[in-house]
């Protein structure tokens, strides 16, 4: 039985959708069809342990930082009157809304919201493990992101600011020795969000599981390439 509930087209009922699964209609319209109609889902890969060690220990940092209302080193590094902003829900980076138009309900799970103190705006901010010695870049999935959070605190009244920030922990593979330890060089990358593309994919979203005919392919979509040459071989 597939662990995803199948869409019934047509009938305009209430679909779940998480961040992640945007972000896959986003990549691959026609992936993201065969999941919700058909419960066949794109292949797994192996979980990013490093990653979610890292992401994981941010939190905790910042927590403490949190907890006593002060910059973190990074703001007062890049001259940012921000601090962690404080909740009284535990669960807080749980975020989730009820859309109407489309009869969704739309969630996601936050890494961290500041606080502009200049503007007392809200900052919407994520955390990323990387290693390299070229400039970091920000890649599309994670814009993709940052967009469809800023427009989700929007719809959740929040006066959020359109300066979003991405935490890197930027690993050192060229260390003379390894000893079991890992060094990171922190930094801070803003990106501004755009959020101007969010309404009208869900849209296409909700159009795309009302149809019968399963979306093309993006041409660049690793999966459905994979299928299409695996089909094209005669196998003797």
């Amino acid at each position: 039985m597939p662990k995803t509930k199948l869409y019934t087209p047509r009938q305009n009922e209430k679909i779940k959708l998480s961040r992640t699964q945007v972000s896959l209609f986003k990549e691959c319209p026609r992936c993201f069809y065969m999941k919700h109609r058909y419960g066949i889902g794109t292949p797994g890969s192996p979980p990013f342990l490093l990653n979610s060690a890292v992401d994981g220990l941010l939190k905790t940092e910042f927590e403490i930082y949190r907890k006593n209302r002060e910059p973190h080193p990074l703001f007062i590094e890049n001259k940012l009157n921000f601090i962690p902003m404080n909740f009284d829900n535990e669960k807080w980076r749980n975020i989730k809304f009820d859309y109407e138009k489309q009869n969704m309900i739309l969630s996601g799970i936050l890494d961290d919201l500041w606080i502009n103190q200049d503007t007392n705006e809200v900052v919407l901010a994520d955390y990323k493990a990387t290693s390299t010695q070229k400039d970091i870049n920000i890649f599309i999935t994670y814009k993709w992101q940052m967009d469809f959070y800023y427009w989700l605190l929007k719809k959740l009244n929040m006066k959020v600011s359109k300066n979003t920030y991405f935490v890197y922990a930027n690993a050192d593979r060229y260390k003379e020795r390894f000893d079991g330890k890992m060094y990171f060089k922190m930094s801070i990358k803003n990106y501004v969000a755009d959020d101007s593309w969010v309404e009208n994919t869900l849209t296409e979203i909700r159009n795309t599981l009302d149809s019968d005919k399963a979306p093309q392919s993006y041409k660049e979509c690793k999966n459905c390439n994979y299928n299409l040459n695996i089909n094209n071989i005669e196998l003797t």
